[in-house]
């Protein structure tokens, strides 16, 4: 008994994996190391089969156990994992019983992670220099040329082949020796490196100019221990240069002749010059209003409209695009909070990298906090690998959480601290991670009033609520259908691949007049729908379903309420401008102080 535990504790002390398997490749024990490595303890492991507890791992060539079994010998494996980025390397030995058949194998698992990086390095390092358009030669200090590259033995006009073993000055003739070649090498063994320009000979005899660079390798003692030289071949360089000053002496020569010419130009450009800055002035002043409208069209060539309320929401678009500031965009389904989220994010600074979109309605309160932090492997049932969350995949980028009233409140403090101090952890660790991202958030909710009831964090909405956008529901902005109704025509021609040519004014007409529950969205539908039942190249749309919003019409409501809905168009249509040129209360004719008391007497707030 003593010596098997001496033997166990030999097995534990071994960085190493080490385990037995059976016929089945079921894992029988291993020792310490192993279940560090696979993650759980002696009563998981023992009993499961190894390829489950590899996971991911990727064979590079072929398994190593399954070989050692087949072929009844010991058989060796490197195995990647594109989720750790780990080698492994697997050797696995076989157990036979008294008739020599196989029972099961030892297998021993070692993180070869370092060895390969340095192997790829090297290998990296090899082929760079080989692909190098510079010549590049290493030599001992006697003066033997050890290593040259293609580029070298090209640009002499030698094989590498030839040039390895050799002297590196066997290839220049005597004189070249005596006046470039040692002068430039008794420099580096001096100073310990030098460049310089210099002549070189190909091996037919050709002279070609060279820029030559070189530096003594030293070991980790500071021994000189070899040369290493770089060379580039610059002749066409030279007589680039050569015919370059025969081209500026004969460009003084013309400028001399046109310095007079210019001199009288300059005297007429001079009155046209004032005429036209006049003229610039002007146009600028004309053309503020069209810039803006051409810079929104191109910015925000996805929204579809033109109406002011469009036209407001855009404007604030633009001013908070280039902010890093959190935005709250409010609005009903439909009404296209998703496309201004997009139109944020890809006029900001961080456009180069993807929108990543969350739907806080879309995931049940379990999956959708390993959505958004993340998780570690074995964190809960079914983790079976380690998952980053969206705060980590949209670090440097925008998150859009979409429907953020739905978020349950055991989830609105972590996302508060994300928001505060952009670090959280992922479930199943206690290491603080920390991210990089701009939020943008929308819901069709009234947050203020999820606040009152409780559902919704005060100091959430607070941080929410730094820049709010509130998107105009379709029936809001019937001047934008026409435009919206024939671009979704547009579209579904390419994809029913049916040609509708016009809309007739009736259609168009019913389309206004229907109030739009489902905003754009349901217009989207009823047009597609009506594409597929019309002829002709007309478009026909069925009579709509009624509404209880459009029946409502017809409701008598007494003079406050009417009053209050007045004063509220008002204000929106001069987008919460109150007092003042083209003001709230120039447009009512009434005081400023009587507008904002009417206001408190509605409850009549911005939110």
């Amino acid at each position: 008994m003593a010596k098997s535990l001496s033997t166990r504790a030999l097995v534990d002390s071994l960085p190493d994996i080490v385990g037995e398997l059976d016929g089945e490749y079921r894992v029988i024990q291993c020792n310490a190391a192993g279940y560090d490595f696979f993650g759980g303890n002696e009563n998981r492991i023992v009993g499961e089969k190894f390829s489950v507890l590899m996971g991911q791992a990727v064979p590079v060539n072929k398994c190593a156990v399954a070989e050692c079994y087949r072929a009844k010998t010991a058989a060796h494996a490197q195995y990647f994992s594109a989720e750790t980025g780990e080698w492994l390397s697997v050797k696995a030995s076989p157990l036979f019983d008294v008739d020599n058949e196989v029972t099961g194998s030892i297998i021993q698992i070692r993180d070869i992670t370092k060895e390969k990086k340095v192997e790829t390095r090297l290998l990296m390092l090899e082929r760079a220099l080989n692909q190098s358009i510079d010549g590049i030669a290493v030599a001992d200090m006697a003066g033997i040329n050890r290593y040259v590259n293609p580029a070298w033995a090209q640009t002499h006009g030698y094989t590498v082949e030839e040039m390895l073993g050799s002297s590196l000055y066997d290839f220049h003739p005597e004189e070249q020796l005596r006046e470039k070649v040692i002068p430039f090498f008794d420099k580096v063994l001096k100073d310990g490196s030098n460049r310089d320009e210099s002549e070189h000979t190909k091996k037919d005899g050709t002279i070609f100019s060279t820029w030559m660079m070189a530096n003594i390798i030293r070991d980790d003692k500071e021994h000189a221990i070899g040369i290493v030289g770089t060379i580039r071949d610059i002749s066409k360089l030279k007589r680039a240069e050569k015919e370059l000053q025969q081209h500026r002496n004969h460009l003084e020569t013309l400028v001399e002749d046109r310095t007079s010419q210019l001199t009288m130009v300059n005297k007429q450009l001079s009155s046209a010059i004032s005429q036209i800055q006049r003229m610039k002035d002007q146009l600028e002043a004309e053309n503020v209003n069209l810039r803006e409208e051409i810079r929104l069209e191109h910015n925000y060539k996805e929204i579809i409209g033109q109406s002011d309320r469009l036209m407001f929401v855009l404007h604030r678009a633009e001013e908070v695009a280039q902010t890093d500031s959190t935005v709250l965009i409010l609005g009903q389904t439909g009404t296209g909070k998703e496309l201004v989220a997009r139109a944020i994010h890809n006029n900001s600074t961080r456009k180069s990298r993807p929108l990543v979109k969350v739907d806080c309605s879309a995931l049940p309160t379990t999956l959708i906090e390993s959505e958004l932090f993340g998780h570690e492997k074995g964190a809960f049932s079914g983790a079976i690998q380690q998952r980053k969350g969206r705060f980590e995949v949209a670090s440097g980028s925008t998150l859009f959480l979409d429907e953020i009233g739905e978020l349950a409140p055991e989830l609105q403090s972590k996302l508060l601290r994300v928001l505060e101090y952009g670090e959280f952890e992922r479930i199943g660790s206690s290491k603080t991670r920390y991210t990089d991202i701009r939020v943008i958030a929308a819901t069709n909710r009234n947050l203020k009033e999820e606040v009152d009831i409780g559902r919704f964090r005060e100091d959430l909405w607070y941080r929410l609520n730094v820049f709010l956008i509130t998107m105009p529901a379709l029936k809001d902005r019937i001047e934008d259908i026409p435009l919206l109704a024939e671009w979704f025509v547009a579209r579904n021609s390419r994809k029913l691949g049916k040609q509708i040519i016009k809309i007739s004014p009736k259609t168009m007409s019913t389309l206004q007049e229907y109030h739009w529950p489902g905003n754009i969205r349901e217009l989207a539908n009823i047009i597609e729908s009506a594409m597929i039942s019309s002829h002709n190249g007309t478009l026909h749309i069925p009579k709509l379903p009624k509404s209880s919003n459009q029946s409502s019409d017809n409701i008598i409501v007494n003079m406050a309420e009417m009053e209050k809905t007045h004063i509220i168009k008002a204000i929106e249509a001069c987008r919460w401008k109150i007092e003042g040129k083209n003001g709230a209360a120039e447009l009512l004719d009434l005081n400023p102080g009587t507008l904002r008391g009417r206001m408190r007497k509605y409850g009549i707030e911005r939110l």
